[in-house]
């Protein structure tokens, strides 16, 4: 009867704090914009998502619902009510196609001025095409794809995406992918870091930022203006490997079957390898096949110096 007694007493303390919980959320305005919308699982869904500015955090979540929140702060630190979303955003849904944007003309002004983030939950079986026209990073992770991710001013950072093509462009900003089918990357001023991708392009338009390559288990096709490049990775395809102004380093496992042609007009070749010929002197320029030859590297930079480790 005690232990009885006992029970009730903790059951009811527990539904009373439960109680107490529900008034406090209910009292309170909850800054931030909801919308569910239901899909079905036997087709992908295409995610279209188009705003002026903010944070965009795209990832897998369950597969029969796309989820959609917002939240942000004004330019005096204040939360943004819900209303606030619902007065910006257009989301219309045609079965299995979702397309998220702003009323035109309200969200580059407000954008500018508020400190925005979107999160999608979305299904793993998803196709992405995502535009932040001005300012606002990007993240993307664990769908199948494909995945286009555009950004004028910001970081974009993709993961887990297997089965499909990655295409990550910025204005500015640094670009980094992991565990991707496919990649193409680009910067216009900013760093790119690439790890354990299939076939992959990686382009630095201006300025000094570095590509750093981990894992490549594909061709790799890299470039950057002024910045440093280094590949540390098992040779499974061709790779082309460029830099204006900026040194390259390639490090590959020791008996690595290669062909390597180097060139650089006024950096320096190393060589720092026991299965290699080590020419004499200074030089710009190497053509040679490694333990009887293989799949192709390129490396060239005008004024940088190239090392082969």
């Amino acid at each position: 009867m005690r232990r009885m007694s006992r029970f009730v007493v903790c059951v009811s303390a527990a539904l009373a704090a439960s109680f107490r919980v529900a008034a406090l959320f209910a009292s309170e305005q909850v800054p931030m914009f909801q919308r569910a919308l239901v899909t079905s699982i036997s087709e992908p869904v295409t995610l279209s998502v188009a705003v002026s500015a903010g944070n965009v955090t795209i990832g897998y979540s369950r597969d029969d619902e796309v989820d959609i929140y917002a939240s942000g702060k004004d330019a005096g630190g204040k939360d943004l009510p819900g209303e606030f979303f619902q007065n910006k955003l257009v989301i219309e849904q045609k079965e299995n196609s979702v397309s998220i944007r702003e009323i035109p003309g309200v969200g580059a002004l407000l954008g500018s001025l508020y400190s925005i983030e979107y999160r999608i939950d979305v299904p793993y079986r998803t196709e992405v095409d995502s535009t932040v026209s001005g300012a606002g990073n990007q993240t993307l992770e664990g769908v199948y794809g494909p995945a286009k991710l555009l950004s004028g001013t910001g970081d974009i950072d993709a993961k887990y995406v297997r089965f499909a093509p990655v295409d990550a462009k910025t204005g500015k900003g640094n670009i980094s992918c992991t565990r991707c089918f496919e990649v193409s990357a680009e910067t216009g001023e900013g760093n790119i870091t690439l790890l354990e991708n299939g076939n992959s392009k990686a382009l630095v338009k201006s300025g000094p930022g570095r590509i750093q390559i981990g894992g490549a288990r594909g061709a790799v096709d890299a470039s950057t203006q002024a910045g440093a490049l280094h590949i540390k990775a098992v040779l499974s395809d061709d790779w082309q490997l460029k830099s204006g102004s900026g040194s390259i380093r390639v490090e590959l496992p020791p008996k690595a079957k290669f062909e390597l042609e180097a060139s650089s007009d006024s950096g320096e070749i190393n060589i720092d390898r026991d299965d290699m010929q080590k020419p004499e002197g200074e030089i710009h320029h190497l053509h040679q096949q490694v333990n009887g030859g293989g799949k192709h590297i390129f490396a060239r930079s005008i004024k940088g110096g190239i090392s082969i480790e």
